[in-house]
């Protein structure tokens, strides 16, 4: 399943952090391309041990945790400290797929990629996230704050950059459930939900809802 959250981030985060990576370093991207990457992969990303990187990191992690829809489509049980990328005139990141353990020995297991785009779609051309789902391929280039949740076991690529600059910020998140057929079975409980709230729907129905999604989270997660 592949969500498309919107909002995110604030306009106030996504100010803070562009000021934020304005005054940043930016190294070689390859540092977290793995043995591929320098075939794969070309950008450039701020380096975790810069000393913006520390506030960056705390602002995006902030905001995932705090909003419903990524909750609700994640269930996450950890999520790894983002990468700031930014892809300049000829930067690319060839088809791939995203490592299955990431972190510190024995490492995290990666069920999900998250893309948060941090830039206007009109301030480079070309760039966009391109993910090869099973209906085929689909394409991304989001408003600043807006972002893309997807299984890391897709095929997925970031398109070459023919003008201007694109920022945005990935990690991975290790789902309390780890088959992505009852993440989206909890998720689409979670939407109906809500829109039923939303719709001052009868809350019996509401209720019982909410009781099937909460028996099948605890039947399923893993914490």
């Amino acid at each position: 399943m592949v969500a498309v959250i919107t909002d995110l981030l604030t306009r106030e985060q996504i100010s803070a952090i562009n000021t934020k990576l304005f005054s940043s370093p930016f190294s070689d991207g390859n540092m977290s391309g793995g043995v591929l990457g320098a075939q794969l992969k070309k950008n450039t990303q701020v380096p975790p041990n810069s000393p913006q990187y520390r506030e960056l990191a705390e602002l995006v992690m902030g905001a995932m945790q705090k909003n419903d829809a990524f909750n609700s489509a994640a269930i996450p049980r950890r999520i790894l400290s983002p990468i700031f990328s930014a892809y300049a005139k000829g930067d690319e990141y060839k088809k791939h797929v995203d490592a299955a353990m990431m972190g510190p020995y024995p490492g995290m297991r990666t069920d999900l990629s998250i893309t948060i785009f941090l830039n206007e779609p009109k301030a480079y051309t070309g760039g966009e996230l391109i993910l090869e789902s099973p209906l085929g391929e689909k394409s991304f280039k989001l408003p600043p704050g807006s972002a893309v949740l997807y299984p890391t076991h897709y095929v997925h690529c970031v398109n070459q950059v023919t003008k201007g600059r694109r920022l945005a910020a990935v990690t991975w998140i290790e789902s309390m459930v780890s088959d992505p057929q009852k993440r989206e079975i909890l998720a689409d409980f979670a939407s109906a939900a809500e829109k039923l709230v939303t719709q001052k729907g009868d809350m019996d129905i509401i209720r019982n809802l909410e009781k099937g999604r909460l028996n099948l989270l605890r039947m399923w997660a893993n914490t």
